[in-house]
């Protein structure tokens, strides 16, 4: 998608004075819950998770044998040690039939718990056993059995409870600094209009982050909020769960995971000859990566327009329209834009760097790992060193603690992150963290070195094998 070219030429001279632009007179520093949990929700200093001594060994899970369709056999899935048949269920799936297909002869425990509410937890325990389970399927690992007592103890101790005043200071910061984009944008002269479309942009990956959090939620509170993600992020939270929640199950896995399908505007791994379709540009993607990025948001904007219509979703096409009509008359439509694709380049640059730069799963690591150590090797915190980037960050930075537990509410992951250090050290798994700027750094490197590599016969392209959206 090819922007205006007078639109391409504001974006380009707004990058270089971004980094100071931060300093928004009107947005103060909210006083951000204390980083270490109230004494009830401490853990006990006994050992995080003890592990029979009969426990497995790690081994590798296995990718799925078939799509589940009829005709291709039956559809199993172990949740709990426990093997059920899901061949007439899958098309009942609410989330699409692609999550149950990824999931054949598969473990989907992490998966099933990480997602679904208490109810739908409550519920599985009706579907069918299997009545000839695959044979030859690695049980869980020892980390993934301590992770179950983990994950149990935390919900016990009430590490998934929303609290008011932490809910308050995450809106608090989105308002305050869209607030001020609609009032710049709207007086005159270059500067305003510059200052506004900053602050607008901010606003938007902040209403980014609030709506991750409210789809992702399992409250009430989450749930009512769900429709911000249209009326004020301007995306369809069904078409964007669709999409994000592989990424979540199936991190930096090639042919399941979207947010790495990237090619051929960015590689991430080395090309097959057959897939290196403008080797001669792949060379320079360590210069030109903020052009990409910046048009996710325009694009996830249209895509979403696209599934809200064809799939008959008025209600949020409702709020979609809203969005538009709502900003479209408060602010200029050449600033909106111009916000919505500096958002684009903020927001992306922050949701791909504490993932890119580790590994990535292909050939032989392909499905290799269980969830849990899969995660640890697929993700990185970031450390932010001032209020400002803990903030425009919204949560983000603790990549490894929300997408072990995406349901958490963020303000409980400061604490969270000691435990999860913890316990990596207890289970033989490295907890990963890099200053901000450091882990941008890297994966600029990153792209620098697969861009100038050579090519390599036999890797895949990004291709889904799933359809999701």
């Amino acid at each position: 998608v090819s922007p205006p070219r007078r639109l391409a030429s504001f974006a380009r001279q707004m990058l270089a004075p971004l980094l100071i632009a931060g300093g928004c007179a009107l947005l103060q520093r909210p006083r951000l819950l204390q980083a270490s949990a109230p004494q009830s929700l401490r853990l006990a200093a006994s050992p995080l998770a003890q592990v029979p001594a009969a426990a497995p060994a790690p081994a590798a899970a296995q990718p799925p044998a078939s799509s589940g369709k009829k005709g291709k056999g039956r559809l199993n899935i172990r949740i709990d040690d426990e093997w059920y048949d899901l061949t007439n269920w899958r098309a009942a799936h609410p989330a699409g039939t692609h999550w149950i297909d990824a999931y054949n002869n598969s473990d989907a425990t992490e998966v099933m718990y990480a997602f679904h509410s208490d109810k739908a937890i409550s519920m599985f325990k009706r579907l069918p056993n299997s009545r000839a389970p695959p044979e030859g399927i690695a049980p869980p690992s020892a980390s993934t059995y301590a992770f179950r007592e983990l994950r149990q103890r935390l919900v016990e101790e009430g590490w998934f409870k929303i609290h008011p005043l932490g809910e308050l200071q995450k809106l608090a910061p989105w308002s305050a600094v869209t607030a001020a984009g609609v009032w710049l944008a709207r007086r005159s002269g270059f500067w305003s209009a510059f200052a506004g479309v900053v602050c607008l942009a901010i606003g938007n990956s902040l209403a980014g982050w609030l709506s991750h959090d409210y789809v992702h939620g399992r409250q009430p509170f989450a749930w009512a909020m769900r429709g911000f993600g249209e009326l004020i992020g301007g995306m369809s939270t069904t078409w964007w769960s669709n999409k994000h929640n592989m990424h979540h199950a199936l991190t930096n896995e090639v042919g399941y995971d979207e947010d790495i399908a990237l090619d051929p505007a960015l590689h991430l791994w080395a090309p097959d000859p057959r897939h290196d379709t403008l080797p001669w540009l792949r060379q320079w993607q360590h210069v030109y990566w903020p052009l990409p990025y910046s048009i996710l948001f325009l694009y996830w904007r249209f895509d979403s327009i696209r599934y809200v219509l064809k799939d008959k979703k008025w209600g949020e096409a409702a709020r979609l329209a809203a969005h538009w009509a709502a900003f479209s008359a408060l602010v200029p439509f050449r600033l909106l834009l111009a916000s919505v694709w500096l958002s684009g380049l903020i927001t992306a640059t922050i949701v791909t760097v504490t993932h890119q730069s580790e590994e990535i799963f292909l050939g032989d690591t392909l499905r290799k790992y269980d969830f849990v150590e899969a995660q640890f090797r697929s993700t990185r915190d970031a450390k932010c060193n001032n209020w400002f980037s803990d903030v425009l960050w919204g949560g983000m930075q603790w990549q490894l603690e929300h997408h072990l537990f995406p349901t958490m509410p963020r303000y409980r992951y400061p604490a969270l992150s000691k435990v999860l250090a913890q316990f990596a050290s207890e289970n033989d798994l490295t907890y990963r963290v890099t200053g901000e700027f450091k882990i941008i750094g890297d994966n600029v490197a990153l792209l620098k070195k697969i861009g100038q590599g050579p090519q390599q016969p036999g890797n895949p392209n990004s291709e889904p094998l799933f359809k999701q959206v």
